[in-house]
C-alpha cells in the first residue's frame, strides 16, 4: 500500500508542477462533477477543492475521461509517411465536463512536443488557416523544416551514448549527423521565434492548434475547446475557445516560446537484463528533433487578476480583512497547540492584549 505524501514534500511537488499531482487534480474535479469518485492524498481537502472549481466556474453536465487515443484526420495525416501513430494521437483534451472539452493547467504547460512530422502538420496548418502560406518568411522556414532530424537509431553507425555522454566524452562534434542537426536547430529556432515576434496571424494560429488539436483530431472529442487554469486551492478560471483570433488565444500566443532540440529514448533488450540494469539498457539510442512550444503559466497571477477585474473594491477590501482575521485565528491555534491547555492563563497572566493592524490601502 502506498503511504501517503507528508504535506510538506507534498506541496513542495504541486509547487513544481508535477505531472502526477497534475493527474490528480484532473481526477478530483472529474469525482465533484459527477464523475468517478476520487479524494487525492497530494491535495488538501481535495474534495472541497473539486466542488470549489466545479461550482465557481459553473461547470455542469456529468464528467469523464477521454479515450486514450484518436484517430487524426486526412488532412493531418498527409504530413506522415504512414500515418500518425503513437503519442502524437493522444488527446488535446484531458476530460470532458457537461459539452465541455477541457484542457487543464495547473503549471508550465508544453502546448506541443513533436518530432518533424508533427512539427511540420502544424506549421502548415498554421499557414494555411491563418491565410499566411504565400508570406515569403514563412515559406523559407517551412523549407527548413525538412533539416530537422528523423527518429535516428545509432545502433546503425555504432555509436553509444546520450548528447550528454557524448559531449562530455568530447565526440559529439564528431557525430556528424547530430551536429549537424545541432547547427540546425539552433537557427531554426531562432527563425521561429522571430516569425513569432513579427507575424501575429501564424502565431496565434500555430498556437491555436498546438493548443487545441483542432484540425489534428478533426473537432472531435479530442480537440480541447475549454482552458482551466487553476492552483491547488481551488482558485480558477475558466476560457472557452472557439477560435484562432479570440483574446485567451492571443495572450497565450504572446507568452509562448517556441524551442527546438533533440528528444532520445534508449533501446532496451531483455538478454541484457540482470539486478544492476533491471531494463536491460543498451547504451544506445534513438535521436529525433522535436519542436516546442512551451508557455510559463503563472495561476496564482491569472487567478489574482481575473479576481480583481471581477470583484468590486469592497469584496477585495474584505477579502484582505478576511485573510488578516484568519491569519491571527491560526495563529492562536498555534500557540494554543504548542503551550497546551494552560495558553489562556499564560495570556492573562502576561497581561497580553492582541491589538490588530493592517495595510488597508489595496491597490488594484
Amino acid at each position: 500500500m502506498n503511504k501517503p505524501i507528508p504535506k510538506k514534500i507534498a506541496k513542495l511537488v504541486l509547487a513544481e508542477g508535477d505531472t502526477t499531482a497534475a493527474y490528480d487534480m484532473e481526477k478530483v474535479i472529474v469525482s465533484a462533477a459527477g464523475g468517478t469518485p476520487f479524494t487525492s492524498k497530494m491535495i488538501d481537502n481535495s474534495d472541497d477543492v473539486g466542488k470549489k472549481i466545479v461550482d465557481s466556474l459553473k461547470l455542469s453536465g456529468k464528467a469523464a475521461f477521454p479515450q486514450n487515443a484518436y484517430p487524426a484526420s486526412k488532412k493531418w495525416n498527409q504530413y506522415f509517411p504512414r500515418g500518425a501513430k503513437g503519442s502524437t494521437l493522444t488527446p488535446k483534451t484531458d476530460f470532458v465536463i457537461g459539452n465541455d472539452k477541457i484542457s487543464l493547467k495547473t503549471g508550465d504547460a508544453q502546448l506541443m512536443s513533436g518530432g518533424r512530422n508533427e512539427a511540420t502538420a502544424t506549421f502548415y496548418v498554421a499557414a494555411e488557416t491563418s491565410g499566411t502560406q504565400l508570406d515569403k518568411t514563412v515559406q523559407e522556414l517551412g523549407k527548413k523544416m525538412e533539416d530537422l532530424l528523423p527518429s535516428t537509431d545509432m545502433r546503425k553507425l555504432g555509436i553509444k551514448g546520450s548528447k550528454t555522454d557524448l559531449q562530455k566524452a568530447g565526440k559529439f562534434a564528431e557525430v556528424e549527423i547530430l551536429k549537424k542537426a545541432d547547427d540546425v536547430h539552433k537557427t531554426f529556432k531562432q527563425d521561429l521565434r522571430n516569425l513569432f515576434s513579427n507575424n501575429d496571424a501564424f502565431a496565434n494560429a500555430f498556437t491555436y492548434e498546438a493548443m487545441t488539436g483542432k484540425v489534428k483530431f478533426d473537432n472531435s472529442e479530442g480537440t480541447a475547446d475549454y482552458f482551466l487554469v487553476t492552483d491547488y486551492s481551488g482558485n480558477a478560471q475558466g476560457h472557452k475557445v472557439n477560435n484562432m483570433t479570440d483574446a485567451y488565444v492571443k495572450k497565450i500566443a504572446k507568452q509562448v516560446k517556441p524551442d527546438v532540440k533533440f528528444k532520445a529514448t534508449q533501446s532496451t533488450e531483455s538478454q541484457l537484463k540482470s539486478p544492476t540494469n533491471p531494463k536491460g539498457k543498451t547504451g544506445y539510442y534513438t535521436f529525433w528533433s522535436a519542436v516546442g512550444l512551451g508557455v510559463k503559466m503563472i495561476v496564482e497571477e491569472e487567478v489574482k487578476n481575473a479576481d480583481l477585474l471581477t470583484e468590486g473594491i469592497f469584496d477585495v477590501f474584505k477579502r484582505a480583512a478576511n485573510k488578516v482575521i484568519n491569519w491571527f485565528k491560526n495563529f492562536f491555534k498555534k500557540i494554543k497547540k504548542i503551550i497546551g491547555k494552560s495558553w489562556e492563563a499564560l495570556i492573562k497572566f502576561m497581561g497580553f492584549e492582541p491589538e490588530v493592524e493592517f495595510n488597508n490601502n489595496v491597490k488594484f
